[in-house]
């Protein structure tokens, strides 16, 4: 391994003994001189300042989080390297749900590969890559995944997001081997049409699975209006719970064709009502239904937005609250800079506001194979809480 070497500063070493995956310039012996001789996203053997050796990451000195560890372990980082971790992390996954075909294999930083997300549905994988060194990693995760995975036939390089711009890297999409635009898989009892190629984020998602099982329980013979409904996560799931009737609400005519069809293959096309709107709009005037679902993107995208995204936060949450006279209200949030605390705080304070009396009967995360880092503040997201009772 002779990759190059950079050494974290004494201050460094309490984080890096708490767990700590990042690390800034700061915490960087000598970062002005590294960075002239270190290339953006190549390989390194990070060492103590007295030179003990810590691990093996990836350095990209024009980002604030200038070092990203991969491994502790003395390790090359190749093929194999990659292999051996798909090869477990499926294994441990597919414990987690036997009976779908649709999973989270890479969580990024809450399965120690910062910078990576790889969904599975079926035989067709989704790649995201959003680090400069998981972009130059990306030919080796690529031949990995075929050797650790080989029912897998088709790969989406879902290079997209926004959120590539932060290491100035490209924006694109590309796939290799037979892929098409829907892939069908079967997910909670239910069949799907997960769009991974003009989708959003990797086609679906599975993040919500276990709050999605949670309406599943309580649906029976309730009226239901899913508000940023996509592909109609939420409205299938209560729908096979004993739900009459759905209202899917989303803005996406694309999601909402989709969402009809997966009605049709599951029996449900005549329990569906699609709604191409504005959510915010639609609430101010809704039809009367026993349970309201908000599951909206994330409104906090860095702490700039955080006052601005609370209160969109709060002017939803107190729409939803609004529109349904008895029943449920499942609100949710899956901006991580969004503390938990704060979430429940907005969603009751609009109760209150609207002088209605009621308790909280569910409180949900992000599904089991979203799992949380807990350095990695980062990867704990998704918040979900049910009032009933009213």
């Amino acid at each position: 391994m002779n990759y190059l070497t950079v050494k974290l500063s004494k201050n460094a070493i309490p984080k890096y003994l708490s767990g700590a995956l990042w690390f800034t310039k700061q915490d960087i012996k000598n970062f002005s001189k590294l960075k002239e001789t270190i290339q953006p996203g190549e390989i390194v053997k990070i060492l103590s300042q007295e030179g003990f050796f810590l691990g093996i990451g990836y350095f990209n000195p024009q980002v604030y989080y200038a070092l990203k560890l991969l491994t502790k372990d003395e390790a090359k980082i190749d093929e194999k390297f990659f292999k051996t971790k798909f090869e477990r992390l499926y294994t441990f996954k597919k414990r987690l749900y036997p009976e779908d075909e649709a999973l989270r294999l890479v969580f990024a930083e809450g399965d120690f590969l910062p910078g990576l997300i790889i969904d599975i549905y079926k035989n067709i994988a989704v790649i995201q890559t959003y680090t400069t060194g998981m972009e130059r990693l990306l030919p080796l995760i690529l031949k990995a995944l075929k050797a650790a995975l080989p029912f897998v036939k088709g790969m989406v390089i879902k290079n997209d997001s926004s959120r590539r711009k932060e290491e100035n890297l490209p924006l694109y999409v590309k796939t290799e081997g037979k892929v098409e635009e829907l892939v069908s898989v079967k997910m909670g009892g239910l069949k799907w049409l997960i769009p991974v190629i003009k989708g959003q984020k990797t086609g679906g998602f599975l993040d919500q699975r276990q709050n999605r099982n949670f309406i599943k329980m309580i649906s029976r013979d309730l009226s239901v209006i899913d508000a940023f409904s996509y592909i109609g996560g939420f409205s299938f799931y209560s729908l096979a719970g004993g739900a009459q009737r759905a209202f899917l609400v989303d803005r996406s005519s694309f999601a909402l064709s989709i969402a009809e069809e997966i009605a049709r293959i599951n029996g449900f096309k005549e329990k569906i009502i699609l709604v191409e709107a504005d959510v915010f709009h639609f609430l101010k005037n809704p039809p009367l239904t026993d349970m309201i679902i908000l599951d909206p993107p994330a409104f906090i995208k860095n702490k700039k937005s955080l006052k601005q995204g609370e209160k969109k936060y709060a002017s939803l949450y107190s729409l939803g609250v609004k529109a349904l006279k008895k029943g449920f209200l499942m609100a949710c949030s899956c901006s991580h800079l969004l503390e938990e605390k704060r979430f429940e705080t907005l969603v009751l304070e609009a109760a209150r506001k609207e002088q209605r009396q009621v308790k909280i009967i569910y409180r949900g995360y992000q599904a089991a194979d979203h799992p949380v880092n807990p350095a990695v503040r980062e990867t704990f997201y998704l918040k979900a809480i049910c009032l009933g009772g009213y």
